[in-house]
């Protein structure tokens, strides 16, 4: 059952604007050598976007999720794909 709630769980991510993305696109857009996911918890989009810790992954090029509904963390912390998050 959680594989078929990780199709429909969408995130953020600093390049995408409005537009979210599944949790599949997001392991296949991570660098190679990015041995486990990134999310960057926050009330919104504005905040998140303007943390210190998103500015520090984004130098290494790590993929980064933006978490600022209540359900982004709760669904994620549930799930688990190809060992990266």
């Amino acid at each position: 059952n959680s594989m078929k709630v990780a199709e429909l769980l969408r995130w953020s991510r600093p390049e995408s604007g409005e537009e979210r993305i599944s949790l599949k696109e997001y392991v296949d857009r991570m660098k190679e050598g990015q041995s486990q996911g990134f999310g960057i918890i926050g009330e919104s989009t504005v905040a998140v976007s303007s943390s210190l810790v998103l500015e520090t992954l984004r130098k290494k090029g790590f993929e980064v999720r933006y978490m600022v509904r209540s359900i982004d963390e709760y669904g994620l912390q549930q799930l688990e794909v190809d060992g990266k998050l």
